[in-house]
């Protein structure tokens, strides 16, 4: 893999698109200070990700965005693409070529692109982990790097250890594996909290479901029971129904034979009206087809005049293009005249041309030879024109020399200063040491007591949090607990809920009027009103037959009602038509304790039902018990019915019915009305419960959240104090042997002083020398100038020599061109005269084809006129049969009146006598009726139990049975409250633990494969990072020894027991040295420091491609040439692309591009590789 391209476009000052080519080896990328190098560097660190716009010398996202200049609008957007080869597969995508993009627009929004397809910033860096390329890997060396990596901490310089082991994408890996295994202990926590919960659950709700399962089987066996007996009270009553059935059907035989007479006069009698009906719409018919008859012969006497017309105007048309054919003949025999004399005067012409074309021929070659010699002038010129800028080029590198030497100069010069400066330091340090000693003692002091206080505040939150997670623990637990009772109340309210909706409790006939949805129904009368809950026995005894009456709006509706039941054979249901019904209210005014008042006052609904409360309940009183109710009777106080809450029922006549009954139908409708009050209330409690739970909850999270955050910090902060008292103890210690080491650091700031001297007497040769190149490239550009100037005045002499010959020969060439131009004239104008002649032809032909058509256009229209006369007639001959036929209608409409009388007067005559055999039959159909009735009510029952397996029943032991009935009935009422829903919920109960329990054993599994995955990459990235660090510290030793005098350099791990907060740190030794820290080694010094270890890590894991921004610049000669030599050792392996002012570097580089600036627009252009390429190999010959 290596870098191909960089593509640029409106970052910093590349105002316009560039597009870099790299080739492999050594790049330089050379130009004058300020003119955009290292914004080629900026651009690649941007690319690659980097979100510090400090690292790429900017304050904010806007100023990487080229911001305009002269004459040149800011851009919009900074957009800049790496054009990578990856023939090789080393990035993890199938394409030869990887290219990634960054854009970002002037709003600040960013773009990320792998091959033009929008990716994320994550992706990006994914795809370089591990490969030595990225914001902060080796790869990316900018200014001033080289030093801060030096001076980077011991946890920095291991980060770079571990970019060069390839464990980058590892601990990744380990992250997202540790965030799963920390997801899958939250999951495995809840799915045992769950699994005991329903465990629970399950068992509580196991004796339930025993409970229910034993009171459906006595259920079954009461109800299989009572459909047999009720099947064979059937059998009886549908044997004396049959014995009415053949009464009814004499009666209706007569009837139906009167009816038949009658129906047949009616019938004939309508026939007869709809005869006479289809008489007159036969004439009126007639009448219309006469008037349309009357209108087609007026339109076909008109369409065959228009026609006629037609017919003339066409004949005209042909005479005039058979006038037309004859004028086209005339215009094409004197175009073929005119074509032939045109042709005689072009031969004519082409006879005096040849004797021309000699002559011009040797014109032609005279000014041929002089355009040779002044082409050859004009390239001369050219070739020292451009030897011209050559040596400018050359210049303006002797001047980049000037001023990379001037600024090597300066950097000695300062150095001298510095150490100077240093010098002086010193022995102020000496004076000040002491001072300082007893100022780290008092701040020790202070730490250590800030320390004491920071632990006392930890421990006090580390408290509280243990009491608040407690509470939240406690919390989570009701919260659950309360979840748990909502949703099985809620469910079992949605069952009751569809039970009262699917109006399930009702009489067959009523639940099926109640689902029909006939319009006018307003409800059942259970429904539509509502008491006091004290009230429900005394109700349900008094009027037990009409709580599911229903309600409608008007008489027509029960009609329509009372037919649908007949119809379908539903049952049978008793209404109330608001239209129809008589309130029926009786009054009490004595004042006696114990009574409670008259039902229709105690009852609430809708005004609209007024009249059915009064209708109902308005002649019933109630009252608290049995003696109350004897003694108003007795005293004849009250002259309606009178009930007691505990359900005795005192009838106006004074019959007297009580007892305890087994759960009616109405009871049960009762009971489920207040469940579902009952469910409501607590399932909304239960939720405000929730509610205020999760609240509570939710607060004391925030709260432990704040002690975490807190406790956080003040880890931080302990560990940071106790860092600084460390810090402290160390800053003592070596306080004290600081006066000895200052007198060490003086003797070496003093040989450094005289190594800087030196560097400045070699520099300042260097500019003298560079001064001199300058003045001679002066001197050759001026001699090549003069040469340019000589050579102008040839060519000028020689174009006034080819301006002279053409003037010579001017009138001779142009009578002969005038010939040459009449001939392609003549043969336009003869081609033009023969297509106009072609085409005179086509429209002769096209004419007469239209004329043919014209003939028969004339022929058609002829035809035409003859068939509309013969319409004309075929309708005036149907308009008069027509009106011979409605004289006929006319006699037909009289004989039918005449029919009609005598029919009406035997219709009435059998109407009475039908009316009294109606009557007789009606008698008949109400004894009829009335057994109906108690079959109806027989087979409701049965229609209730029609899934039910009836027991056969003998009539002679229908006694017996019924007894045993009761006996059942008495048991199962016994049972008290069975919730039938338990068996159901106990079998989803256990399923829902079976489900849970396996998915716990599948988390467990999945957390025991996560920790296995941790351990076995934790084994990986310690292995890999140990190999890497044992090879790197061995090349780094071998860099030193070889690049900078023979030095010893180690890399040496800080804490190594702790993998994860150890550290490495960079040791040097220089031969016949001291071991003395790296911050007072000079600036080559640190330089070659860095580029060795640099070095150590490419000798181990190459990057594929390096960017290095004036690293040799602290660099003297020799170790520039060290360093390029080093650097040309890895070729084979990496790409190595140069910012440098160093001429020596650019001599060592394979290929070398320029970069300048226009200073008046602020924009940064590229210059020819080929050009400099060209000039750098002059050089190395001339040297």
């Amino acid at each position: 893999m290596y870098l191909k391209a960089v593509e640029i476009n409106g970052f910093k000052s590349f105002g316009d698109k560039v597009y870099i080519d790299f080739n492999r080896g050594i790049t330089s990328i050379v130009g004058p200070n300020g003119s955009g190098k290292s914004n080629i560097l900026d651009a690649v660190l941007w690319v690659l990700g980097e979100q510090s716009y400090k690292n790429i010398r900017a304050k904010e996202s806007q100023d990487v965005i080229f911001s305009g200049g002269k004459e040149k609008k800011p851009a919009t957007k900074a957009e800049v693409s790496l054009i990578i080869d990856n023939s090789d597969r080393y990035l993890d995508l199938d394409n030869d070529t990887v290219k990634i993009t960054r854009r970002i627009h002037i709003s600040g929004e960013n773009e990320y692109l792998i091959n033009d397809t929008k990716s994320k910033l994550k992706e990006i860096g994914t795809l370089f982990l591990d490969t030595g390329i990225g914001k902060t890997a080796y790869s990316v060396i900018g200014q001033g790097k080289v030093e801060r990596i030096i001076n980077s901490s011991p946890k920095e310089i291991k980060s770079i250890i571990e970019e060069a082991a390839g464990i980058k994408k590892l601990q990744a890996n380990r992250i997202e594996a540790q965030k799963n295994l920390a997801n899958i202990e939250i999951n495995l926590d809840k799915v045992e909290f769950i699994l005991n919960e329903t465990r629970e659950n399950k068992n509580k709700i196991e004796k339930q479901a025993e409970l229910a399962q034993k009171y459906i089987d006595l259920r079954d066996e009461k109800n299989s029971l009572a459909k047999g007996i009720y099947i064979t009270e059937l059998e009886q009553k549908e044997k004396t129904l049959s014995e009415n059935e053949d009464i009814k059907e004499k009666y209706q035989t007569e009837c139906f034979e009167l009816q038949e007479k009658l129906n047949k006069t009616l019938e004939r009698l309508n026939t007869i009206d709809l005869e006479k009906e289809e008489v007159k719409k036969e004439k009126l018919l007639i009448d219309s087809r006469n008037k349309e008859l009357r209108n087609i012969i007026s339109e076909k006497e008109k369409e065959k005049a228009v026609t006629s017309e037609r017919l003339d105007n066409v004949k005209k048309e042909k005479l005039v293009k058979e006038e037309y054919i004859l004028h086209l003949d005339n215009k094409i025999e004197k175009k073929l005249e005119e074509i032939t004399e045109a042709k005689n005067k072009k031969d004519e012409i082409s006879k005096n041309i040849v004797e021309m074309a000699a002559a011009n021929k040797e014109f032609e070659n005279k000014i041929l030879n002089l355009e040779n010699i002044k082409t050859e002038k004009s390239d001369l010129i050219e070739n020292r024109a451009k030897k011209v800028r050559d040596l400018e080029l050359e210049k303006q590198l002797a001047s980049n020399e000037i001023e990379n030497n001037e600024k090597k100069l300066k950097s000695s010069q300062d150095e001298v200063e510095n150490f100077k400066q240093e010098l002086e330091e010193a022995n102020k340090k000496l004076l000040t040491n002491n001072e300082e000693k007893d100022l780290v003692h008092s701040q020790l002091e202070a730490r250590k007591e800030e320390l004491t206080k920071t632990e006392e505040r930890n421990e006090f939150l580390v408290n509280q949090l243990s009491e608040i997670s407690k509470t939240i623990n406690k919390l989570s637990q009701d919260i659950r607990e309360f979840e748990y009772q909502e949703k099985t109340s809620s469910g079992k309210l949605e069952a009751l809920v569809r039970m009262d909706e699917n109006n399930e409790g009702f009489f067959k006939g009523v639940k099926e009027i109640l689902n029909s949805g006939i319009n006018g129904i307003d409800g059942v009368l259970i429904s539509l009103i509502s008491f006091d809950e004290k009230y429900e026995k005394a109700v349900e005894a008094a009027i037990p037959g009409n709580l599911q009456d229903i309600i409608v709006e008007d008489k027509e509706v029960a009609k329509k009602c009372i037919a649908f039941l007949n119809e379908k054979k539903l049952g049978r249901a008793s209404f109330l038509a608001l239209d129809t019904i008589k309130p029926n209210r009786r009054e009490f005014k004595a004042d006696i304790n114990g009574v409670l008042g008259l039902a229709a006052d105690l009852i609430t609904a809708d005004k609209k039902y007024q009249k059915v409360i009064d209708f109902i309940f308005g002649g019933l009183l109630i009252v608290e018990n049995i003696d109350i109710a004897t003694d108003i009777l007795n005293k004849n106080l009250f002259s309606g019915n009178i009930v007691t809450l505990t359900g005795e029922l005192v009838s106006s006549r004074g019959r007297i019915t009580g007892g305890e009954n087994q759960k009616s139908t109405i009871n049960q409708i009762f009971e489920r009305k207040k469940e579902i009050k009952i469910l409501e209330e607590k399932v909304a409690d239960l939720k405000s419960k929730i509610t205020e739970g999760s609240k509570r909850r939710e607060d004391l999270s925030i709260r432990l959240e704040n002690y975490e955050n807190e406790i956080d910090k003040i880890d931080s902060l302990e560990d940071s104090i106790r860092k600084s008292i460390e810090l402290l103890k160390k800053d003592f210690e070596s306080l004290s042997e600081k006066s000895e080491k200052i007198s060490k650091d003086i003797r070496s700031i003093s040989f450094n002083i005289e190594d800087a001297e030196k560097y400045k007497t070699s520099y300042q040769d260097r500019i003298n020398s560079s001064f001199s190149t300058i003045e001679e490239i002066e001197k050759h550009i001026v001699s090549l100038k003069k040469d340019i100037e000589t050579d102008e005045n040839l060519l000028k002499q020689t174009i006034s020599e080819i301006d002279s010959l053409n003037k010579q020969f001017s009138d001779t060439r142009i009578l002969f061109l005038n010939n040459q131009s009449t001939i392609e004239q003549l043969e336009k104008d003869i081609h033009s005269k023969e297509i106009e002649s072609i085409e005179l032809k086509e429209e002769k032909e096209k004419n007469s084809k239209f004329v043919t058509e014209l003939s028969q256009n004339i022929q058609e229209l002829e035809t035409l006129e003859e068939e509309l006369q013969s319409q004309i007639e075929e309708h005036t001959k149907i308009y008069n049969s027509e009106n011979r036929d409605i004289e006929t209608l006319n006699e037909r409409e009289q004989n039918l009146s005449n029919e009609e009388r005598e029919l009406s007067k035997d219709k009435s005559k059998l109407e009475t006598d039908l009316l009294h055999a109606n009557d007789r039959f009606e008698k008949i159909l109400e004894v009829i009726e009335k057994i109906k009735v108690d079959i109806l009510n027989i087979n409701e029952k049965l229609n209730e139990l029609v899934e039910i397996t009836a027991q056969v029943i003998e009539v002679e032991k229908l006694k017996s049975s019924k007894e045993r009935l009761r006996s059942l009935e008495n048991k199962i009422n016994n049972f008290g409250d069975v919730n039938l829903l338990a068996i159901n919920e106990f079998k989803e109960l256990k399923e829902r633990y079976d489900y849970l329990a396996r998915e716990r054993d599948d988390v467990v599994k999945s957390r025991k494969q996560v920790m296995d995955l941790i351990q076995e990459i934790d084994e990986r990235i310690h292995e890999d990072f140990h190999t890497t660090y044992q090879n790197i510290n061995e090349n780094f030793n071998k860099m030193c020894d070889e690049t900078i005098r023979n030095t010893e350099g180690r890399l040496n791990i800080i804490n190594p027991e702790d993998f994860e907060n150890c550290g490495i740190e960079i040791f040097v030794k220089f031969k016949n040295k001291k071991k003395q820290p790296l911050s007072l080694l000079s600036g080559g010094e640190k330089s070659m420091v860095a580029i060795a270890f640099i070095m150590a890590i490419f000798m181990y894991k190459p990057s594929p491609f390096t960017f290095l921004d004036e690293i040799e610049a602290a660099l003297d000669e020799k170790n520039t040439k060290n360093l390029l030599g080093k650097l040309r050792d890895f070729t084979d392996k990496s790409q190595f692309i140069l910012i440098t002012h160093n001429k020596e570097t650019m001599k060592e580089s394979d290929s070398i591009f320029g970069v300048t600036m226009n200073k008046e627009i602020g924009i940064s252009k590229i210059v020819s590789p080929d050009k400099i390429t060209k000039i750098l190999s002059e050089n190395k010959e001339n040297n």
